[in-house]
């Protein structure tokens, strides 16, 4: 079994490595799906603040286009491949020290927000869900529409929008936009006088596409076109996020997923940065005939360095307290079918936003959420910041 795993591993290098040699315009039919690779340019992206390419997302959605069309045995060797392409990616991305793009960090979900944040093993039909990992978009239903907000800062407008559909019963594809304006701002000299205003706008817009690999196993790609205006300045991007899921039907899941893979492709005045990366996986777990679901959460799993976090003075630095600012916990109470409410608490927050000797409930997120017809509607409130808490809401209709 070993020696067919590494024959089949070597097979999708090498056919991997023929499809970095497409032509400049190449067709792929599957059906409904047809993939148009319009130039090898656009799917360049940078790791090494821009000395060094890679051709991974083109290489992801090829990787994805042979196991939509593979027998069961390829699919399996073919996603063993594509796990270790996340691995790998992951790898490559986290040597980079500085990022930009931080407004990609900001939670989306309310429900996600609910269990503590960074939840990528909830496999649900919530709509929102599959921006912190792709292969749940493998839940969701046909012709879902979702809208998205944040209260955030004064003056500050946070929001988004998702559209969701099928290509048939094994496959699904996701349209997705961010959008974050931080309001009009003074602009002023060295010395602080003011010379004038401007604004600030952050948008990420996004495409996705994911599909079960097996019965339990579903596995999703999507890639991110991000740009930023802060007054006469502007910046450009290309992201990639990956994502496995896996769900035994006996209420057990769990997850996997590398977010914000890529670079800049247009810096401000010419500092090339990485986007945030993060590589996250969760356990979601529901006993059986009981109303409860339980959620543990890794994130930021290529970072474990002390100096990498934030630690008060004479704080304890040790690997019990960098291992809790990876973690976050929550749990749903489904009081009925299409009703619940859940609580999470983040342990990062909780450390690092909270007065030494006065933690209170920081780090606690609390949510509800309601399904009504065709209707989604989620709520969260939590702390993000030191200054003040935040809500996310989250409506849903199938259109």
């Amino acid at each position: 079994m070993s020696s067919q795993i590494t024959k089949g591993l070597f097979c999708v290098f090498l056919i991997l490595t023929r499809l970095s040699r497409l032509p400049r315009f190449c067709h792929i039919n599957a059906g409904v799906l047809q993939i148009r690779l319009q130039s090898q340019k656009i799917f360049k992206f940078f790791f090494f603040g821009g000395k060094c390419t890679c051709l991974a997302f083109k290489n992801v959605i090829n990787t994805m286009y042979f196991l939509y069309i593979c027998s069961p045995m390829k699919r399996n060797l073919l996603t063993i491949a594509l796990a270790s392409l996340l691995f790998g990616a992951s790898t490559i991305q986290a040597q980079s020290l500085e990022s930009s793009f931080q407004f990609l960090k900001l939670p989306v979900s309310a429900h996600s927000s609910s269990l503590g944040g960074h939840v990528v093993s909830v496999f649900d039909q919530d709509p929102v869900l599959f921006i912190s990992n792709p292969a749940v978009l493998s839940a969701v239903g046909s012709r879902m529409l979702g809208l998205n907000a944040m209260t955030w800062f004064s003056g500050t407008t946070i929001a988004g929008a998702q559209f969701c559909d099928s290509f048939d019963e094994r496959s699904r594809y996701a349209f997705n936009a961010r959008y974050v304006n931080y309001g009009r701002m003074d602009q002023t000299t060295p010395d602080g006088t003011v010379t004038g205003t401007f604004t600030a706008k952050d948008i990420a817009v996004g495409a996705s596409w994911a599909y079960m690999l097996t019965d339990y196993l579903s596995g999703g790609v999507t890639g991110n076109f991000i740009t930023s205006r802060y007054g006469s300045m502007s910046s450009v991007a290309i992201g990639v996020d990956l994502g496995l899921i896996y769900d035994n039907g006996n209420g057990l899941t769990a997850g996997l997923a590398a977010t914000n893979l890529g670079g800049q492709i247009k810096a401000f005045e010419n500092t090339f940065q990485k986007l945030p990366f993060d590589l996250c996986a969760g356990i979601t777990w529901k006993p059986e005939h009981a109303p409860l679901r339980f959620t543990v959460s890794l994130d930021n799993l290529t970072r474990w360095d002390a100096g990498q976090f934030y630690f008060q003075e004479d704080d304890d630095t040790g690997f019990g307290e960098i291992l809790k600012r990876h973690l976050s916990l929550g749990a749903d109470f489904n009081l009925t079918e299409r009703f619940y409410v859940a609580m999470g608490c983040n342990l990062r927050n909780r450390a690092e936003l909270s007065e030494k000797g006065n933690k209170g409930f920081t780090g606690f997120t609390i949510g509800t959420g309601i399904r009504i017809g065709k209707i989604m509607f989620d709520l969260s409130y939590g702390k993000y910041q030191v200054s003040e808490s935040s809500l996310i809401c989250n409506f849903a209709f199938n259109i």
